[in-house]
């Protein structure tokens, strides 16, 4: 794991979570039980903590990133594709961050979001409980349904498999 203290300060990873030898994680990060952070991703935690929750995933090519004096949360079942950057956000439970999604400053996705993939969530943005939001400015544009919420939650489930198999089969080869 890349993993790099800065400033007196760890990443903190629980021995049930897997951060790919390809990830960067940079000082106050802290994991959460059965998180996969997969390659590429970075999460510079160098002006304020990043607190990732339970069951969450950090797909390929993330950014995850702070401000002096802010701070970035993504809380437990959460599920943040490829390439999406966040920016001093709290991303509450359950929530989707779809592919190549940018969530800017000072936004707060309630629990139960979806942000569609290629979305700008433009800074201060407030997203209530159970709305899908796409474009760019991103703006609602529906509920969610429950299919959408069975659709999550068993991508969770499916990167749960993939953290306890990158765990214990996961080698490198030369």
């Amino acid at each position: 794991m890349a993993l790099y203290e800065f400033e007196g300060k760890k990443p903190k990873i629980p021995s049930d979570s897997f951060v790919h030898p390809n990830a960067a994680l940079i000082g106050d990060v802290q994991l959460g039980h059965e998180c996969l952070i997969a390659p590429g991703v970075s999460i510079r935690a160098d002006f304020g903590p990043v607190i990732i929750g339970d069951r969450s995933s950090i797909q390929d090519n993330a950014v995850i990133h702070v401000y002096p004096g802010s701070q970035s949360i993504v809380e437990n079942d959460v599920t943040v594709a490829h390439s999406v950057i966040l920016h001093d956000v709290h991303i509450k439970a359950r929530c989707m961050i779809g592919i190549g999604a940018i969530v800017l400053f000072n936004v707060i996705c309630e629990e139960d979001v979806f942000v569609s993939a290629g979305s700008l969530v433009p800074r201060g943005m407030n997203i209530p409980s159970g709305k899908v939001v796409a474009g760019n400015p991103a703006k609602i544009t529906r509920d969610v349904t429950e299919k959408d919420r069975q659709a999550a939650k068993d991508g969770i489930e499916a990167y749960r498999y993939l953290c306890r198999q990158y765990l214990a089969t996961m080698r490198s080869v030369t």
